[in-house]
């Protein structure tokens, strides 16, 4: 007890450092692409109590679902009274919960170890700029932790059980592990990475895992208390999985659809089809988290977790360095880490925030390397110096996380930036709204956005209180309206639209939007879109603008 108390302290210490990093400013920079396509379906979820299962894309929907309750406590009843902070909450805090979910692990790490692994998760640059994105990796690797945790706690409940301590704490992890592994599954189809990682490395450490593959350990599972404790599993994780992917019993669909999206995924995981943009070579996440820098600009890199969990992946190996009871742990985490490695090194598909899954692993050995070197320092003064210089390292992190969400955040040097909308969009918005202003039908006036391959995002979750903006990605079927904002290679295009649809004596003149930004907006790198406005409304609108 006398332990618990002081770790207790400095654990919520890192912990609200990393609230510090993860919830100041959640606006501060433009919705990605997939942020906005989330934001969308979860206005439909808001407003219409309806979702459905996309198997072809959008992932799982704890996303949405999890952000229900944020929206309702802001007293949102309509996707225009949400904001980008509302949006990114819940992330933010499932980055949080993060950091503090190592307390369930405190005895298996080690304390020492498990502190730094706090306080690396803490400062991470990728993690703290994932916590602030609105998607679905930061839950999968929160779900994917408290799986791990309740696995090997469900194991040493089953020890203790064996003593002729209460069995109720074994069962209570039991049904913790199958609600993760299910929440894991409502919320990424990649989840199926992680589960096969975690379960290689169960067999090669956990002797009960392994033994449950002998013909001895078989007939025990069969026995009445292990297919009990199977079914447990199995039944938490398939009843909040069809929970979450059926709508809560509304849409029986989504839980078919759930399973046959494996083979869509399968098809972009070879980098087929959509998913050839996203194609990398197999250390991409290796140039990306350790050494990046793009021309001149600034260098990133997490290499201090890197060197710090090869350090724990030797201990593990060796099982030096470290106390006898830490060591099972350690080797599960080197062997999970491996594995998660060596599938998302080999898969064609990669897009930044895939690596959280590893990487969470990796600071995971990195704690245990941390403690491993400050154990093997002789004397207080070595023990301070080696203190000094990881603290140093952390410092830097933080100071690159900063940099990186606070700073950098729409900047292509950003190395966790991918395709990102540029600030020019929040430009653009303001100069249609402005327009909109002067115009009889104010924010019902018409506009078409015409992008190729849908590239108009995030436009329609900016515009998303203009109820007339209409999307497509090509010319559209009916009359131009007042409006139109298109690449600059379709202009040829958009002006025969323009003139030629309407009725002879009814074709309005148009003219290029020109403003103090050449009347160009960069949606996102290499998209330039323009404006093509009705003379009249044209004329109205800079009748209003300061001379």
């Amino acid at each position: 007890m006398k332990r618990a108390v002081p770790f207790a302290a400095v654990l919520l210490a890192i912990t609200a450092g990393a609230a510090a990093l993860r919830l100041v400013d959640l606006d501060n920079r433009p919705m990605h692409w997939d942020e906005a396509n989330q934001a969308l379906k979860f206005g439909r979820l808001l407003e219409r109590g309806q979702y459905e299962y996309d198997p072809e894309d959008h992932h799982g929907p704890s996303l949405n679902d999890l952000t229900l309750p944020i929206a309702r406590l802001a007293s949102a009843e309509d996707l225009t009274q949400v904001t980008e902070t509302h949006l990114r909450l819940l992330p933010a805090i499932f980055g949080i919960l993060l950091v503090g979910l190592v307390w369930l692990l405190r005895d298996e790490l080690g304390r020492p170890a498990a502190v730094w692994a706090a306080v690396l998760t803490a400062v991470s640059p990728a993690m703290v700029f994932y916590s602030r994105y609105y998607i679905q990796e930061m839950l999968l690797v929160c779900f994917t932790f408290g799986a791990m945790a309740a696995l090997w706690r469900c194991s040493r409940a089953k020890a203790a059980a064996e003593e002729n301590e209460p069995r109720i704490r074994r069962w209570a992890w039991l049904v913790l592990l199958g609600l993760c592994i299910g929440m894991m599954h409502a919320s990424k189809e990649t989840c199926v990475i992680p589960l096969f990682a975690m379960g290689l490395a169960a067999v090669a450490t956990i002797p009960g895992v392994r033994r449950m593959l002998t013909i001895r350990g078989l007939k025990e599972t069969m026995g009445v208390r292990g297919v009990l404790s199977v079914l447990v599993v199995l039944i938490a994780a398939a009843g909040v999985s069809a929970l979450f992917f059926s709508s809560f019993f509304t849409h029986a669909q989504g839980v078919v659809d759930s399973v046959t999206a494996y083979s869509i995924y399968f098809d972009r995981a070879s980098g087929q089809g959509s998913a050839g943009w996203h194609d990398q070579p197999w250390y991409h996440y290796f140039h990306l988290l350790f050494w990046w820098q793009r021309g001149d600009g600034p260098l990133w890199t997490e290499a201090s977790i890197a060197v710090l969990a090869l350090v724990g992946l030797l201990a593990a190996a060796l099982g030096k360095g470290m106390k006898p009871a830490a060591v099972p742990f350690a080797r599960f985490a080197a062997i999970y880490t491996l594995v998660m490695i060596a599938v998302y090194s080999a898969i064609s598909y990669k897009t930044p925030w895939c690596a959280l899954g590893f990487l969470h692993g990796m600071i995971l050995l990195a704690g245990v390397g941390a403690a491993v070197l400050i154990g093997l320092s002789r004397g207080y003064v070595w023990k301070g110096i080696t203190t000094a210089l990881l603290i140093a390292a952390a410092g830097h992190l933080a100071w690159q996380a900063h940099r990186a969400s606070f700073e950098q955040y729409a900047d292509v040097n950003n190395p966790y930036v991918y395709a990102h909308t540029t600030e020019d969009v929040l430009r653009l918005v303001q100069q249609i709204k402005e327009i909109a202003a002067v115009h009889p039908d104010a924010e019902a006036m018409h506009v078409q956005v015409i992008c190729p391959d849908y590239s108009f995002w995030p436009l329609p979750w900016y515009l998303r209180d203009m109820p007339r903006v209409e999307f497509s990605a090509e010319i559209p079927a009916g009359l131009p309206a007042p409006l139109i904002i298109a690449p600059t290679q379709m202009e040829i295009a958009v002006m025969e639209y323009a003139f030629t649809r309407p009725p002879p004596g009814q074709r309005p003149l148009y003219n290029r939007l020109m403003t103090e930004d050449a009347g160009i907006w960069e949606l996102s790198p290499g998209l330039y879109v323009t404006g093509y406005l009705q003379s009249d409304l044209l004329n109205a609108y800079l009748a209003q603008q300061p001379e």
